[in-house]
Parts: structure tokens; C-alpha cells; sequence
């Protein structure tokens, strides 16, 4: 047989037989797989004609056998009575029954649910644990029944408590579960969100967030907040049942750890959740009035009435039981009001819990009780006069608030402030307070304006003296200034005229030292000329001395007046004569001239010393 016909009909049923699972098993439409299908078979007939006769019955037995699986089996049995469609938000729920028509499987063990293989087939007879979601399932009806259940929502404030159908029983004394595998309610929450659970093997109870709290007293928290403890409270648990689980062991009743403010999951099988309001509380006790009591009339010892300027509160009445009411000492009744600051800190939330309850029966039972015990105590210790005066009044304020914050402290309490606001004494003890403490604040008032009066006299005085003051200081200073200004002025005249006598003295001491300077001048002169001619004088005597004889000396001077080219001729007249000895002449003047110069020098020569600047000088003796 030739290969090309029974590859060619191995194609066509191949393609045949994939493409309608292929478009069955991916979601496109039926009729556009039934029209592929159609293209298909016609392109199949189309080439069947072309083979030869034996070929092309083969080809159409096959042809035909193709066409019942798809039409048969995929488009009737599975696409039309095992399809199921599964919407989003839904799971479906089998149970299945077996194999069918051949087989058998082991029937799932009591109390539990059937298991699959990890392609969903049902390995045990019951309801299937495997549940598929959303999407096109395909499940033999034969062999399953089939339900579409939806899924668990957990809205955002919500919390769910699943309760378990199946498993063993719980150990004696258990009542939670701690997980899957126990018959009972679960220890563990679903928090918001969607969660696929076999409604057959468990039981989702929807409750509010908030359903675990017990008290929440003052908590005021939006629908949208999240947080079950918002700021400025504290929650304290109190568990319904032990948890003996190794990694939290904790027993039953009120924890001593609180929760701080945020998102908590609380089962409220398990526990009860008290939010206390951590922080400072006001208490105040206060007498309610009903009207007031008319003042009594002020008489005199003659029966006349008094009129007063000074106008008192009258007594209010009290409404009975309300308040504080005591009788003092002395036998008054006394009314007061007290207001308490008082608080929890996070610490001592267990005990309050534990010992009293929620912040109202503290309230109820401890504060106010405890306000209205010792104001009563410490008051009917003392007057009526020592609850309305300053000192007295003062110590017993001290006193309560000392005694409330020790008490407190004793009920694990904290006390801030403790204050008593009002003491209402009786008008007949009152009045008389009141009018010497009125009279006195009008003596005081009235001192008070006496001095206001004499500050405000003082100070227009020293106004008026600031005033002469400064005009004063103003006519000083212009004074002053005058003053300065003639000092100076006299001052200046009188350096000018010293400056003067100075210049005049200055000028006389100037002239008599030129005169003095002039005189020694012209007795150096004279002296000099008088020098001059002495030794002129004593030249011409020394050549005279030294000639011999006046006439000698004129013949010398004779001699050198003489014309230079004067001729004399000498004659020889014998020895011992002048002429002869004329030629030694001008030695022997020559050697006489020394000797009598030499005589001169070792003779003294007068000095001229002057005995003052205008005496003459005179010789040294």
C-alpha cells in the first residue's frame, strides 16, 4: 500500500481528533469549534476522494471513527454533561462514589475526608479534601457528585471561628483545638480575607471584630479603623481556657501583660478583652441645690430693723444625699463639693480588672465611697470656723488629699490632684465671718486708697520737682557755659599778655647781650689795634736795638731804601776800618738781629685779662 494515503489519514485523524480537545479544554465558543471541526472534516472528505477505492474505506472508517470521539465523546460527554463552570469567589465541592462501571476504591476513614493525588483523582470513596477553584472543571457525574459552594469572605472588621466536623475528639479538658485534626472549634482565627473550606468538614462562624471585648467603657472608634486598641487604652485579657501549647503556655483568668494600642485577632472563645482607658479621670461629689433660704432680718436690741450695705450669699438648700454632709465639731452641718484626679497606669490595669472590675465600678466603688469617708472623717474633727478660714481651711485640704492618695495607693490607684471646691457653712457662722472679713478688705480698701492718693500727691510732687529741676539744670547750665566761656576768654588775654612781658623781657636781655656783645667787640678791636702797634713798636725797637743806635736804624732803613741798582765801590783804607770790615757786615747785623730776638722771646709779654664786661682789659701782673 502506497505510504502517502495512510500518512494523509493519520494527519486528517490526528487533527480531527486534537483540534476540538484543543478548543474544548481552552474555553473558545462551541459553534466556533464545531465550524473548525467542519472545516476539517470537509478538508478530510476532500482528500479522501482522491485515493483509491480500498484506501478511501479505510480512510472514511477512520474518518467516522474520529467523528464519534469528538461529536460522541468531547462534545456531548465532556463538554456537555461532565463541563462544569466554576465562577470566580466559588469553589466545588465532590464527593465521589467510585469507580464506575469497573473497579473499586477504599472507603475514606471516619471522621475524615477523602484524599486525591496531586492531579486532583480521587484516591478514597467520601467527600474529596482537594477542592478546585474557579475555572472550566471537567468531573465524571458517574463518579462524583458535584456542588458549586462559594467561598468564606472575611469582611475587614470581621473575624472567623471555624469550628472542625471531622477529626479525632479533643483530650479531656480541652475545649479549643489547636489545629486541624480535632473535632471542636479552633484555637486559631480567620482574619479578613477569602478562604476555600469544605462546608461538610467545617463550620465558619462570621462575628465582629470587637466581639471578644467585654468592657470599652468611653471607647469612642470609627467602622473604618482597624485597630481593635486605639491609642490611649490598654487591653486586658482574660482567657476562658488554658493554653498548655509548648511556644504559649498561659493559664485561665485575667494575664498580667497587657496589650498596647493596635490590630489584634481575639478569638472570642478563647478570650475576653476588657479596653480600659489608661491615663487620668475626673471624680467630683458635688451637693445638688434646690433653692436658696431667705436671710433673716437684722434687728437691733430695740426691735428695729437694720439696714446693711453689705449684701451676704443666703444658705442654699441641698437636695438629700447628694454631696458630701457632715456635722463639724461644734455642731453645724457642713456641705462640701471634692473633685479627684485620679488614674490607671498601664500596669495596674490587671488589678483593676482582677480586683474591681471596668472604670465605673472603681468609680462606683472605690472613688467615691473613699471621697465621701474622709472628707467626712477629717471634718467632723474641726470647727465650723476651721472649715471656712484660710490656715485651718488649708490643713484640712492637706490632709484629705494625703489620706485619699495613701488609700489609692493601697488599692494599686494614682491620685493626681485632690481638691475640696466648696465648703458651705451655715449663714449664722458664716455671716459674722464674712462681715469682720468684709469690714476688714474695706479698712484695707480704704488704706489702700489713702496711699493710692498719697502716691499719686508724691508723684505729682516729684513731677512738679522733676519739672524745677530741669529748668533749673537747663539756667545752670546756660550759667555755666558762660562762665566757661569769660574763663576762657581772660584766660587767652592773659597768656597774650604774658606772652608779651615774656617777648619784652626777652627783647631787653637780647639788646644787652648785643650791647655786651658790641662792647667786647670794640675792646677786641682796640685791643687788637693796640696789639697791633705795640708790636709794631716793639719791631721798630728790636731793629733799633739791634742797630745799636736810632741812627743806625735810620741809616738801615736809609740803606734798604736805596734803589736796587745803586753801585758803591769800596775802598781799601787798612784794617781795623769800617770799609774793610764791610764785607763781613750783613753777617754780623744778621748774627746780632738772632741774639736779640732770641732775648725777646724769654722775655714775658703782657696778657690782656678783662675785669668785666665793660672794664678794659689791663696787663697780667
Amino acid at each position: 500500500m502506497n505510504m502517502s494515503p495512510i500518512r494523509m489519514i493519520l494527519w486528517i485523524t490526528a487533527g480531527v481528533m486534537l483540534l476540538p480537545g484543543l478548543i474544548l479544554w481552552h474555553g473558545l465558543n462551541p459553534f466556533i469549534a464545531l465550524a473548525m471541526v467542519a472545516v476539517v472534516v470537509g478538508l478530510a472528505l476532500g482528500l479522501l476522494r482522491r485515493l483509491p477505492r480500498l484506501d478511501r474505506g479505510l480512510g472514511g472508517l477512520f474518518l467516522l471513527a474520529v467523528m464519534v470521539y469528538d461529536v460522541g465523546y468531547l462534545a456531548i460527554w465532556q463538554w456537555s454533561i461532565c463541563r462544569r463552570e466554576v465562577p470566580a469567589g466559588h469553589s466545588l465541592l465532590l464527593r465521589y462514589k467510585g469507580p464506575f462501571p469497573f473497579g473499586s476504591a477504599p472507603m475514606a476513614g471516619e471522621g475524615t475526608l477523602a484524599k486525591a493525588d496531586q492531579n486532583g483523582k480521587a484516591l478514597e470513596i467520601g467527600i474529596l479534601e482537594f477542592m478546585p477553584g474557579p475555572g472550566r472543571q471537567f468531573y465524571n457525574p458517574l463518579e462524583y457528585e458535584r456542588e458549586i459552594v462559594p467561598d468564606i469572605l472575611i469582611g475587614v472588621n470581621e473575624i472567623g471561628v471555624v469550628t472542625s466536623k471531622i477529626g479525632q475528639n479533643l483530650p479531656v479538658g480541652q475545649i479549643l483545638a489547636n489545629g486541624p485534626g480535632f473535632r471542636g472549634t479552633w484555637r486559631k482565627l480567620l482574619t479578613p480575607g477569602r478562604y476555600r473550606m469544605n462546608p461538610y468538614a467545617y463550620e465558619v462562624n462570621k462575628v465582629a471584630k470587637t466581639a471578644s471585648i467585654g468592657a470599652a467603657e468611653g471607647l469612642k472608634q470609627s467602622a473604618e479603623d482597624p485597630t481593635l486598641i486605639p491609642p490611649g487604652y490598654v487591653g486586658v485579657v482574660y482567657n476562658k481556657v488554658a493554653d498548655d501549647s509548648p511556644d504559649n503556655k498561659q493559664t485561665q483568668g485575667v494575664q498580667d501583660k497587657v496589650l498596647q494600642p493596635g490590630m489584634y485577632w481575639i478569638n472570642p472563645a478563647e478570650k475576653r478583652l476588657d479596653i480600659i482607658s489608661v491615663g487620668f479621670n475626673e471624680t467630683s461629689v458635688i451637693a445638688k441645690r434646690d433653692g436658696v433660704k431667705p436671710l433673716p432680718e437684722q434687728r437691733s436690741s430695740t426691735g428695729t430693723k437694720l439696714e446693711s450695705r453689705v449684701v451676704l450669699q443666703p444658705d442654699p438648700i441641698f437636695v438629700e444625699g447628694s454631696g458630701i454632709e457632715f456635722p463639724s465639731n461644734d455642731g453645724f452641718r457642713i456641705h462640701l463639693d471634692f473633685t479627684a484626679i485620679w488614674g490607671i497606669l498601664p500596669d495596674q490595669a490587671p488589678d483593676i480588672v482582677r480586683n474591681f472590675g471596668t472604670l465605673k465600678d472603681v468609680q462606683e466603688k472605690v472613688i467615691t465611697p473613699q471621697i465621701g469617708s474622709i472628707c467626712r472623717i477629717n471634718g467632723s474633727k474641726r470647727g465650723a470656723v476651721d472649715l471656712l478660714v484660710g490656715n485651718s481651711r488649708e490643713e484640712f485640704q492637706t490632709d484629705v488629699e494625703a489620706e485619699l492618695e495613701r488609700v489609692l495607693k493601697g488599692k494599686n490607684l494614682s491620685l493626681l490632684f485632690g481638691l475640696t471646691r466648696h465648703i458651705y457653712v451655715p449663714a449664722e457662722v458664716r455671716e459674722p465671718i464674712q462681715r469682720s472679713n468684709i469690714a476688714t478688705e474695706l479698712k484695707l480698701t480704704r488704706e489702700q486708697e489713702q496711699q493710692t492718693a498719697k502716691a499719686q500727691a508724691e508723684l505729682t510732687e516729684a513731677e512738679a520737682k522733676v519739672v524745677l529741676e530741669e529748668r533749673r539744670t537747663k539756667a545752670e547750665t546756660i550759667k555755666m557755659a558762660a562762665e566757661t566761656a569769660a574763663t576762657g576768654e581772660k584766660k587767652a588775654k592773659e597768656i597774650a599778655a604774658e606772652t608779651e612781658k615774656f617777648r619784652a623781657v626777652i627783647d631787653a636781655k637780647t639788646a644787652m647781650v648785643q650791647a655786651q656783645i658790641t662792647k667786647i667787640m670794640g675792646a677786641a678791636e682796640a685791643t687788637k689795634v693796640q696789639l697791633a702797634n705795640e708790636a709794631e713798636a716793639e719791631k721798630y725797637k728790636l731793629s733799633v736795638d739791634a742797630l745799636g743806635s736810632p741812627e743806625a736804624y735810620n741809616r738801615y732803613i736809609f740803606a734798604e731804601g736805596l734803589p736796587s741798582d745803586i753801585k758803591l765801590g769800596v775802598f781799601y783804607a787798612g784794617p781795623g776800618t769800617l770799609w774793610t770790615d764791610l764785607k763781613n757786615l750783613d753777617q754780623a747785623f744778621l748774627g746780632k738781629m738772632a741774639t736779640e730776638s732770641d732775648a725777646a722771646k724769654a722775655k714775658p709779654k703782657p696778657v690782656m685779662v678783662p675785669e668785666s664786661t665793660t672794664s678794659e682789659p689791663k696787663p697780667a701782673p
